[in-house]
C-alpha cells in the first residue's frame, strides 16, 4: 500500500505544481481561504457588532463598493451598512452563495502552520500550502478507502443481506490480493481525481467526505455512511442528495438500517450540520443563510441549472465517464464476470488433458455479483443526475472513486490468476472446482505465463495508457491559465522598468521615473477567471523596496461589476490584463497564450492569443522594458 500511496501522492503534487493557477470554478473557495487567512472573522465580527441589535436591518442591508488600496489585495473594499468589509465575495458573490466552511478550516491549519514557521511566508506559497494541505487531505481519504476495500476482501459477506464478519482463516492474498494497491495504483493514473485533489471546488470538499462515506460503507457501518452523505449535503454539495438516496434505499433494502435509524440519522446530523454552516455563513455573508438550500432551490425549484448550457442525457455514460476513466474503464466489466477465469481454467484443461465440458455440480457461476450492492446505488446515482440539463464531469466525482473500486477488483482477480497460491495443491484458487485441483495445480505453473499473466498484463496496459492520457491532459492544463502567468509578466516586466526606491531617491528627473506605488492595473473579466487569484495579486502588487503595494482592480460578469472600454482611459489605469489588443491609449507589451487544444494530425498542442498585457502611453517607464514584444 505504501508504493501506491506515495504514486498517488506524486501524481497528485504533479498536478498541483504543474498547473499553480485557478480557474473560475474554484474561485469562491480560494479567494475566500486568502481573506480568512489575511483577515479572519474579524472585520465581519465588528461589522455584526457595529450593527446592534437590529437583525432585521442587519439581515437587509444594501451594500455598495469603492476602489481602494487595501494591502495590494485588489485594490477594492465594500461597504455593509456603516462597516467596511475586505471580503471579496461581498463585491463578487457569483451566481449562487456558497459555504465558507472548506475555505475556513483550510485557511485555520495553513495560519497555526504561519504561527510557527520561522520565516514570512509569501502569498504564493500561502497558496501551495492551502492546496497542499486540502491534497493531503484528500490523500487520506484515499488511503482509508483502501484499508476499507482490504478489510473486505477479508471479512466480505457470503450473503449481501447480512453484514461482514471478519474470518480468521482467510487472508488477503488468498481471498483477493491487492485489490487496496490496485484501487490506489488505478486512481493515480487517472488525470480528474489526482488533478481536482488540490483544486478548492465543492465537489472536492464533497468528494473528500463522500470518500470517507465509502470507506465506512466498506467497513460495515451503515450509520456513519449516512452520517457522512447527510453532512456532505447540508454543507457542501446539495446534488449529493441523490447519492444519500440511493445509498440509503440500498441500505434500507438490505436491512442494514431500518426507518427509525434513517430518520434519526437525518435529523440530528441535519441538524448538527445546520450548526455548522448556518452561523459561520450568516456572519460572513451579512444575511441569514443556508447556502446549499439556495443552491438546491436554483438548480431545480427555479431550474435554471440550464443556463449554463445543456447536454444529452446519456452524456455523463457516453462522454464524461471514458473520460474521467479512460482505459480503465475496461476493466469495469471484469468485475462482474468471470471471463479471465474461464479464458484461463479452459486452456489449463486442454493442455493437461481434462474434459472441457462444465461440470454441473462443481460449476462456478459466470458472474460474480460481489460488488453489486455498491454499484446498483452508483448507477441510480449517475441515471438520476442524467435528468438535470447541464452536466459537468465534476457533478459525477463521487462516483468515480466507487468506480475505481470496480476496476481495482478486477484487477485484483487478474492478479490471482496470473500469480495463483499453490501449495502443495492445497490453496488453488477458487475458480478450479476440488476434482479439477490435482491436474490445475501442475499444469497451472507452467501455463499461467500464457494465459492469466497475459490477461493480468492487459490490465496493467490499461493502467498505463490511462497515465499516458492524464499527463497530455495535465500538459494541456498547463496552458488554460492565461490570466495567471500574464499577472507574473506583468510584475517581471514592473521589476525590470521600475528602478529601485533608492534610485528613485537620488533620481535627478523624478518626474520621468516610474514609482511603484503610481501602478494601477486593472483586470477584465477573462483574465480573472482564467487564474487571477488574490494571492496572486497580493504578491504582485509588492516589492520589498516600496512599502505600499498598488492597487489592481477586477472586473466580474455581475452587471455592476463590468468596466465598459471607454471607462479605462478615465480611470487612468497604467496596465491593462485584457483579451482585447487594441484599446486606445495603450500599447503592447507583452501576450500569454491559451486555449488549449491537442491537434492530432501534426501531434501537438495549438494554442491562440487569450490575454494581452498592455501599458499605458503616457507611463514613463515603457521605455525601461527590457522585455521583448511577443505576439
Amino acid at each position: 500500500r505504501i508504493i501506491p500511496a506515495a504514486f498517488l501522492l506524486a501524481t497528485s503534487l504533479h498536478a498541483l505544481t504543474s498547473c499553480p493557477h485557478s480557474k473560475v470554478e474554484e474561485s469562491f473557495n480560494l479567494q475566500a481561504t486568502h481573506d480568512l487567512y489575511y483577515y479572519g472573522l474579524g472585520p465581519a465580527l465588528r461589522s455584526f457588532i457595529t450593527r446592534g441589535e437590529d437583525k432585521t436591518s442587519w439581515m437587509t442591508q444594501s451594500q455598495t463598493c469603492d476602489a481602494r488600496s487595501d494591502e495590494g489585495s485588489d485594490g477594492s473594499t465594500c461597504v455593509v451598512g456603516d462597516y467596511a468589509l475586505p471580503y471579496d465575495h461581498v463585491r463578487f458573490p457569483g451566481v449562487v452563495p456558497r459555504t465558507f466552511a472548506g475555505a475556513f478550516v483550510l485557511a485555520s491549519m495553513a495560519k497555526v502552520i504561519s504561527f510557527i514557521s520561522p520565516q514570512p511566508m509569501s502569498p504564493i506559497f500561502v497558496q501551495f500550502l492551502i492546496r497542499f494541505l486540502l491534497l493531503l487531505l484528500c490523500l487520506v481519504a484515499h488511503v482509508r478507502l483502501a484499508l476499507a476495500l482490504e478489510y473486505y476482501s477479508v471479512s466480505k459477506p457470503k450473503s449481501h443481506h447480512t453484514q461482514a464478519k471478519k474470518s480468521t482463516s482467510t487472508s488477503i492474498q488468498s481471498s483477493h490480493p491487492s485489490i487496496s494497491a490496485y484501487y490506489l495504483l488505478i486512481t493515480a493514473s487517472q488525470f480528474h481525481i489526482p488533478f481536482y485533489s488540490s483544486r478548492l471546488l465543492p465537489n472536492t470538499f464533497a468528494l473528500l467526505l463522500v470518500i470517507l462515506a465509502y470507506a465506512e460503507w466498506f467497513y460495515g457501518r451503515p450509520r456513519c455512511t449516512a452520517v457522512f452523505l447527510v453532512f456532505t449535503t447540508a454543507i457542501f454539495r446539495c446534488d449529493v442528495l441523490l447519492l444519500l438516496f440511493t445509498v440509503g434505499l440500498t441500505l434500507l433494502l438490505q436491512r442494514r438500517l431500518n426507518i427509525v435509524e434513517a430518520i434519526s440519522i437525518g435529523i440530528v446530523t441535519g441538524v448538527a450540520s445546520l450548526l455548522v454552516t448556518v452561523p459561520l455563513d450568516t456572519l460572513l455573508w451579512s444575511r441569514l443563510i443556508w447556502p446549499e438550500f439556495e443552491v438546491w432551490w436554483f438548480n431545480t425549484v427555479d431550474n435554471r441549472s440550464g443556463e449554463w448550457g445543456r447536454m444529452v442525457w446519456h452524456w455523463y455514460f457516453s462522454r464524461a465517464l471514458p473520460k474521467g476513466m479512460m482505459t480503465t474503464a475496461l476493466l469495469f466489466p471484469l468485475a462482474f464476470v468471470r471471463l479471465p477465469e474461464r479464458i484461463d481454467l479452459w486452456i489449463t484443461r486442454r493442455r493437461s488433458g481434462q474434459s472441457t465440458r462444465k461440470d454441473p455440480k462443481k460449476h462456478v457461476g459466470f458472474f460474480d455479483l460481489t460488488l453489486l450492492p455498491f454499484f446498483l446505488p452508483i448507477l441510480g446515482y449517475i441515471a438520476l443526475y442524467s435528468c438535470l440539463p447541464h452536466k459537468e464531469i465534476r457533478f459525477i466525482f463521487p462516483a468515480i472513486p466507487m468506480l475505481n473500486v470496480f476496476a481495482a477488483y478486477a484487477m485484483s482477480r487478474l492478479h490471482k490468476v496470473a500469480f495463483p497460491v499453490i501449495d502443495g495443491g492445497k490453496n488453488v484458487p477458487e475458480k478450479y472446482s476440488s476434482a479439477d485441483q490435482k491436474s490445475a495445480s501442475s499444469a497451472y505453473r507452467l501455463n499461467f505465463h500464457w494465459t492469466g499473466f497475459f490477461m493480468w498484463l492487459c490490465g496493467i496496459g490499461t493502467i498505463l495508457t490511462t497515465m499516458i492520457g492524464s499527463q497530455l491532459f495535465i500538459r494541456l492544463s498547463m496552458e488554460n491559465y492565461p490570466g495567471g502567468e500574464a499577472l507574473n509578466r506583468l510584475r517581471r516586466h514592473l521589476d525590470s522598468s521600475i528602478p529601485s526606491s533608492r534610485t528613485t531617491i537620488h533620481s535627478i528627473n523624478l518626474q520621468n521615473t516610474p514609482k511603484w506605488e503610481d501602478v494601477r492595473v486593472h483586470v477584465d473579466v477573462a483574465a480573472a477567471m482564467t487564474g487571477v487569484s488574490l494571492f496572486g495579486q497580493r504578491h504582485a502588487s509588492r516589492r520589498y523596496d516600496y512599502e505600499s503595494p498598488f492597487p489592481i482592480e477586477k472586473s466580474g460578469y455581475e452587471d455592476e461589476n463590468q468596466l465598459e472600454g471607454n471607462s479605462k482611459r478615465t480611470k487612468k489605469f497604467t496596465h491593462l490584463l485584457s483579451e482585447e489588443q487594441n484599446v486606445d491609449g495603450y500599447h503592447l507589451v507583452d501576450v500569454v497564450k491559451g486555449y488549449p487544444r491537442f491537434d492530432f494530425k501534426n501531434f501537438r498542442i495549438d494554442t491562440r492569443n487569450a490575454t494581452y498585457i498592455l501599458e499605458s502611453d503616457d507611463w514613463p517607464g515603457g521605455e525601461m522594458s527590457n522585455l521583448s514584444t511577443r505576439v
